[in-house]
């Protein structure tokens, strides 16, 4: 429902903005997504790693880690930025995208707590429906972004709420100590993994039209719909994976990465199936493109349990390694790209998206003994008949 949703919010957006004013709308979003990453220093992955082994978390560390440090380096950065990149309105990209890390973080706790459905909507859905809602004011791209950073604070501030007064609340938070929050490897994994889903909107939206953008991103918003259940099986995976590390048990963590691994693979088959038809509906240019992202998707339901057991069994360097080689991967095919075009720019994101999902899972299986191949549990289903 939320990504979904999220695609509604998208195509209404390019409806009221046109596809011009939505193709430089998307790429100012992109912008903020991957800036969540960076002014986050991985603190959605931390508290979600920390608070979902048991191991709680001291509220000063928690508030330094969701607030005192992405404030400060949103307010450096875009100082930074405006100097060197003046094109962009780096204020309100930074506004938005410390709001998103707020969320994200807000999203991870909830989650640790068992708010399995309020915790999804705010990390995946509250951000898209603030730039949906200030969409609708038909203003230009800076100001939507400003507007939609106001809307994702109240809603962060009503999860705060909510937070607050949860019942289990005092179980994680008041527990460990308030000394190191910083989670390096966890850091360098969520910032490679946002580039990596961003690098063809930012990239793209650099050597193609805003128009062609516009299309691109929703092309590939409603290839993403097809990868919704790998959200919901790494939310639902998330702490028996975490609970099995902290006791050691592989068995465990085999059986729990196995649990996702189904949830992800055949629902995500299905939608794939129902997003065939819009083949048939897209202009002659995008329909190709909406083939290979799809292709691209369905790999990555194949191998979507690597990086939920990577980021949460302190394997956070290999999912790093992996995104920096799907990064690489997807740049070194724009170099070679004449002339480039958004076919091009899927085979791009595609083959680097489904590189980076091979390499982990194997260095994973490699190194942990845990194979998080979704098509090794069917076939072991399919004996055991």
């Amino acid at each position: 429902m939320v990504v979904a949703g999220n695609l509604v919010v998208l195509l209404g957006l390019a409806l009221v903005l046109g596809l011009d004013g939505f193709g430089a709308l998307i790429v100012l979003w992109g912008l903020a997504l991957v800036g969540s990453t960076l002014l986050g220093f991985g603190g959605p992955l931390t508290l979600l790693a920390r608070l979902g082994d048991g191991a709680g978390m001291h509220p000063r560390a928690m508030l330094w880690l969701c607030l005192g440090l992405p404030l400060i380096a949103a307010l450096t950065g875009s100082l930074w930025l405006a100097v060197i990149w003046p094109q962009v309105p780096w204020p309100a990209v930074a506004a938005m995208a410390l709001a998103v890390n707020l969320a994200a973080c807000l999203g991870s706790i909830l989650r640790a707590l068992g708010s399995v459905q309020i915790s999804m909507v705010l990390r995946d859905g509250a951000p898209l429906l603030a730039l949906g809602l200030a969409g609708l004011t038909r203003w230009d791209a800076t100001a939507i972004l400003w507007l939609a950073t106001v809307l994702l604070g109240v809603i962060c501030a009503v999860g705060a709420v909510l937070l607050w007064r949860h019942p289990a609340r005092t179980d994680l938070i008041g527990q460990g100590k308030p000394g190191k929050v910083l989670t390096p490897n966890l850091w360098a994994t969520a910032v490679l993994g946002m580039v990596l889903m961003q690098v063809d909107i930012i990239i793209g939206g650099q050597f193609l039209t805003a128009e062609q953008i516009g299309v691109y991103a929703l092309v590939r918003r409603l290839a993403n719909l097809v990868a919704l259940p790998i959200s919901v099986a790494t939310w639902v995976s998330a702490g028996p994976i975490s609970a099995a590390h902290a006791a050691r048990d592989r068995a465990a963590l085999q059986r729990a990465s196995n649990t996702g691994a189904q949830i992800a693979l055949l629902p995500g088959l299905g939608l794939a199936v129902c997003a065939l038809p819009a083949l048939w509906w897209l202009p002659p240019t995008a329909a190709p493109v909406l083939g290979v992202l799809l292709a691209g998707t369905i790999v990555q339901l194949a191998f979507a349990q690597g990086m939920t057991v990577a980021t949460l069994t302190g394997h956070g360097h290999l999912a790093a390694v992996a995104r920096l080689a799907g990064v690489i991967a997807y740049l070194g095919a724009v170099a070679l790209a004449a002339p480039f075009d958004p076919l091009w720019n899927a085979l791009a994101y595609a083959g680097a998206t489904s590189l980076c999902a091979a390499i982990l899972w194997l260095v994973l299986w490699r190194d942990t003994g845990v194979n998080t191949l979704a098509l090794q549990t069917r076939a072991r289903a399919w004996r055991m008949q």
